[in-house]
């Protein structure tokens, strides 16, 4: 079996982690796995570093007739057996190559709970749902990242509920050896014995609503003067996080550190993770920090309920409550063992249902079954 994992995007966020860790995954399952993306980009430079064949598409319109093309001569040529797209574009792209081709099948991933398309108004929104439509009578069959993304799909009418599969996203264990020593993180944010660091890895974007947790850290900050808060990421709402910040007097309780590529070593050396999203279709850094013993808290909304079982592997409050997210830091971090009792608990729920291999072994099911002609 080969597979082409395609994907329109210059950027190395949330899907392109996906698809390296599967190419990888699929690899260890002796399944051909490439990676199509445009160049220059992360991911393609990712790829071949771990010596996974790259194949360069680069990025056109919305009928991408390029990418059509190079799509159609793969699987003309027995390079590629089946096509697995990774959004609207190249589901698009993939449909219509093998259309063409008359051989091979394609399948996609949906990512998001609401992916573009959905806000489109008017004429574009008419000529989107034409498209969709005919994409998905040509798709073999749907992976949702989670039960949430599954249902938001079906509620739009996306796909009948046979033809989409839940695969929960997975990752390979972290390379302890590769990351920094948790002594030279946390002395280098400043940290001293006996302070509690909180971490939050997010953009700096409204639907994560970093502004709950910054309201949080004001009632947490009474409580527990020694509980440090640090939020990695970079976004439009930096200035306005940074005023928040100043007028509620935190500069000395939460630190925003701007886009970091060291995010593996930062939850190492945290003691509390917390993702306070208004709603994730998934939440993959929720399994970075279990997969580092990390007790993690997130919101009740979307992919983070599937993940985080309250009481036992962290907690999980209202989005946009700031009270029980405060509540949250107050109980988990003033009772004694907590940390390290949630944490041991994310970590095994994340080797029973999180792992790459499970998520490759599952998704070449539906590879199989894409080419055997069921849908």
């Amino acid at each position: 079996m080969r597979v082409l994992l395609f994907s329109d995007a210059d950027v190395f966020a949330g899907t392109e982690r996906h698809m390296f860790d599967l190419a990888n995954g699929l690899r260890h399952q002796n399944v051909e796995a490439l990676i199509a993306s445009p160049t220059p980009s992360q991911l393609k430079d990712r790829a071949e570093g771990a010596g996974i064949p790259h194949i360069a598409i680069q990025k056109g319109g919305l009928i991408d007739s390029a990418a059509v093309k190079s799509l159609r001569q793969l699987l003309i040529s027995g390079r590629v057996d089946l096509i697995h797209a990774h959004n609207g574009r190249t589901m698009l792209s993939s449909a219509v190559a093998v259309s063409l081709a008359g051989k091979g099948a394609a399948v996609a991933t949906q990512h998001f709970l609401e992916p573009d398309h959905v806000n489109r108004k008017g004429p574009k929104s008419i000529l989107s749902g034409a498209a969709h439509h005919w994409v998905g009578g040509r798709l073999k069959h749907y992976i949702a990242i989670s039960d949430a993304v599954r249902d938001s799909m079906l509620s739009r009418n996306e796909a009948p509920v046979s033809k989409i599969t839940v695969i929960p996203n997975g990752m390979p264990p972290v390379e302890l050896e590769k990351l920094i020593a948790v002594s030279q993180v946390r002395s280098s944010l400043g940290l001293h014995e006996g302070q509690v660091m909180l971490l939050c890895a997010a953009r700096l974007e409204k639907e994560k609503d970093v502004t709950s947790l910054i309201t949080a850290m004001e009632v947490v900050s009474r409580t527990l003067p020694d509980v440090i808060c640090f939020v990695a990421g970079k976004g439009s709402l930096h200035s306005e996080l940074t005023a928040q910040i100043n007028r509620l007097g935190l500069s000395g309780k939460v630190k925003l550190l701007g886009f970091r590529d060291d995010i593996l070593s930062l939850i190492a050396a945290c003691d509390l993770f917390v993702l306070p999203s208004l709603a994730e279709p998934f939440g993959l850094v929720l399994l970075e920090a279990m997969a580092l013993r990390k007790p993690v808290i997130a919101t009740d909304a979307g992919g983070p309920r599937e993940i985080v079982v309250s009481g036992n592997t962290g907690t999980l409050v209202p989005p946009a409550a700031p009270e029980s997210l405060a509540r949250a830091i107050v109980q988990i971090c003033s009772e004694p063992g907590a940390l390290t009792r949630l944490g041991d608990h994310g970590f095994a729920r994340y080797q029973e249902l999180f792992t790459a291999e499970r998520m490759s072994k599952a998704m070449i099911s539906v590879y199989a079954q894409a080419l055997s002609g069921k849908s």
